[in-house]
């Protein structure tokens, strides 16, 4: 049978995330301060906080962007919680869709690649089936352990676009069983890390995407770095767990 193609929208709410390493003396200083200041310091360079150490220890003449406070963990990715749209389409004449990317290609000058042939369809009865879970979550109590270090999370919440995933069947049903997700758990949210169908990863195309900032939020707390590399491993289809994830969720399939 023909190939057909389902294109989905995994929703308009998610954001900028990092997780990255701060100086005992910048964690001191703010870590009982209110938080809209701190993300006001982060957003300004420190500019009206003089006082304010900075937040990380190469800093010289500047501060490092909270965008690049991120040897942790860096995310621009929707929730976990969103609700995902289908649609199937049907390419135009000429066009090739590549999984590589996750995007369509043509020989002709034009972006119009394909029509659409049934309405959006949220998936409200088939909510994301995340496979497996990454935590990255700090404990202030760890403070002073040995092998743990204070870190900065920082969300920037955002509204738009955050990429589109085509699934491709040879002639099937979409079917929400086989779609899953793996997730990012952290202090400040819980967000897509990757798509999966059908034991699959999904490229992400992220032509055209655009986002509008919509709030901040900044969290400081020490994270134990042996707790991180031993929790918090995303998924690919070299993970040799990969396999254990599906089995255990083959009742839905």
């Amino acid at each position: 049978m023909a190939n057909r193609y389902f294109k989905i929208d995994t929703g308009r709410y998610g954001g900028e995330t990092v997780c990255g390493e701060v100086t005992p003396e910048f964690y001191d200083y703010w870590v009982e301060q209110d938080q809209d200041e701190l993300c006001s310091a982060l957003f300004s360079d420190g500019e009206d906080h003089p006082d304010s150490p900075k937040p990380c220890v190469d800093d010289e003449d500047y501060w490092t962007a909270w965008h690049e406070i991120d040897n942790f963990f860096h995310g621009n990715s929707p929730y976990a919680d969103n609700q995902y749209r289908v649609c199937e389409i049907t390419l135009k004449e000429g066009v090739t869709f590549d999984p590589e990317y996750g995007g369509f290609e043509t020989d002709n000058d034009g972006y119009d690649f394909y029509d659409e042939l049934t309405e959006w369809e949220d998936q409200v009865a088939h909510d994301y089936i995340a496979f497996a879970s990454q935590e990255l979550y700090g404990n202030r109590d760890n403070a002073g352990n040995e092998g743990s270090v204070p870190v900065l999370f920082f969300h920037s919440g955002e509204k738009g676009g955050f990429g589109e995933v085509v699934v491709v069947t040879d002639g099937d049903d979409f079917n929400p069983a086989k779609f899953r997700i793996d997730v990012a758990e952290t202090d400040v949210g819980e967000f897509i890390l990757s798509y999966w169908y059908d034991k699959k990863e999904l490229a992400v195309n992220y032509d055209w995407c655009d986002t509008m900032g919509k709030s901040s939020n900044a969290y400081l707390t020490y994270l134990d770095v042996a707790d991180h590399e031993k929790w918090f491993k995303p998924m690919s289809e070299d993970t040799p767990e990969l396999e254990e994830y599906w089995e255990a969720d083959e009742d839905v399939l």
